[in-house]
């Protein structure tokens, strides 16, 4: 590839969206907030800050930082069950990989995994789903899992 060629890859994947995501940085956040066209607040508590993204139809999404600036956990509810390829970023494969080495009983049942760094868990019915993903070693000192809800 000759140098112009390189040059003109690297500025067009410059240009391109980075999501927030589980461990990802939180100057993505805005872009989520475009992407999933919601409102956003933030909230700041002493050992973290809470991106809440709501919409108009109830989906709410919520991206939880930590002070250094990496997203220690995610949650979600509303109608549907977002993107958690975006939401989950670089652990979807782990999260998807856990799910299906799994046995499957039989029926429906929730999307569970309870890795020693990654937990996610997903619920719910039709126009009702929640669930939440965070990362044990970005929690903050002092934040326990049950903060992302």
């Amino acid at each position: 590839m000759s140098r112009a060629g390189f040059l003109l890859c690297a500025v067009v994947a410059g240009a391109l969206p980075a999501w927030a995501a589980l461990g990802g940085s939180a100057e993505s956040v805005v872009n989520d907030q475009v992407k999933f066209q919601a409102k956003r607040k933030t909230v700041d508590m002493p050992e973290y800050t809470v991106h809440e993204m709501s919409r108009d139809d109830g989906e709410v999404i919520r991206e939880y930082v930590t002070p250094a600036g990496k997203v220690f956990g995610v949650s979600w509810s509303g109608r549907s069950i977002p993107d958690l390829t975006q939401l989950l970023g670089s652990y979807h494969a782990e999260f998807r990989n856990t799910l299906s080495s799994q046995p499957r009983p039989f029926g429906r049942r929730p999307a569970v995994v309870h890795n020693p760094d990654l937990v996610v868990e997903t619920g719910g019915h039709m126009r009702a789903f929640q669930g939440r993903a965070y990362l044990n070693s970005l929690l903050p000192a002092g934040v326990s899992p049950e903060t992302v809800k």
